[in-house]
């Protein structure tokens, strides 16, 4: 299935539901519209059976250079709703959810519960650094870029990343990105973490598609309820997860899929997984 949208462009292959974030002309730069594409699409396709797993990518040279500074800033024909336009009251949607559909984008990766897989080229600032680590794995070519960059602009982390980031690189490197703003060079991202594989110019979405049709072939309950398990980690506590895990456990081991895994391994033979 291949669909394109105003800002973005979407197809699945071998299972894994293939997000582009399609305004190269301003290194995939996030506007209002983009963003309340990208958070539907995601509330969609958590009930998609065929996606197993996603791949999120941005078209050209970059994967995403954070918020479109002129939009924000209401220089330009699309202003910010509700702040230059005074036409355009704040809808209510907004004063109830600070950030709209740009935080949205955090909860729906989040709550898809299938994998995200990154494929990161050229720069991968601000937002986009923030969409970019919530992703499960991050795979970067030489020429990636990245960067806490708000500060440099006037302006505070947004998108989740103070959540992220210092579960990604630790607090002391966190606080330094985010108050410096400086920028890191590919060698710098597969050092501090912010970059999981780092692959030749060119080939980072050769290479996340390979990983991502990799989890999309396995027990995708197993693999969804997994991933859950370790983000609800974050920040319950033990007995919460032990008693999870067991509720987990049954429901996952109700499915197809755990019957063929077992009795798979008891017939040493490579199991024929139906993500069911």
């Amino acid at each position: 299935m291949t669909e394109d949208l105003r800002y973005l462009k979407f197809r699945t292959e071998d299972n894994v539901g293939i997000i582009t974030l399609n305004r190269p002309e301003k290194l995939n730069a996030l506007s209002w519209e983009l963003v309340e594409e990208l958070a539907a699409l995601l509330r969609r396709l958590r009930y998609d059976d065929e996606v197993r797993c996603i791949l999120l990518h941005g078209a050209g040279r970059s994967f995403c250079a954070g918020g479109d500074v002129d939009w924000i800033s209401g220089e330009s024909d699309r202003p910010m709703p509700g702040t230059s336009d005074p036409s355009r009251p704040i809808p209510r949607s907004q004063r109830m959810t600070p950030g709209g559909p740009f935080m949205d984008v955090t909860r729906q990766m989040v709550a898809v519960d299938k994998p995200i897989v990154a494929a990161i080229q050229g720069h991968a600032v601000g937002a986009g650094l923030a969409y970019a680590i919530v992703c499960d794995r991050r795979f970067g070519d030489t020429t990636t870029k990245m960067s806490a960059i708000f500060t440099n602009v006037g302006v505070a982390p947004d998108c989740g990343l103070s959540w992220f980031l210092p579960r990604v690189v630790g607090l002391p490197t966190a606080l330094m990105m985010v108050e410096s703003g400086k920028v890191f060079k590919a060698e710098d991202c597969k050092a501090l973490g912010l970059i999981d594989e780092l692959v030749p110019e060119g080939k980072s979405f050769e290479a996340a598609f390979e990983y991502a049709r990799t989890l999309a072939s396995r027990a995708t309950v197993a693999v969804s309820m997994a991933r859950r398990m370790v983000l609800m980690g974050q920040t319950a506590t033990l007995e919460q997860i032990l008693d999870y895990e067991g509720i987990a456990g049954v429901i996952v081991a109700s499915t197809f899929d755990a019957r063929e895994g077992t009795q798979s391994f008891l017939e040493s033979r490579k199991p024929a997984y139906r993500g069911i």
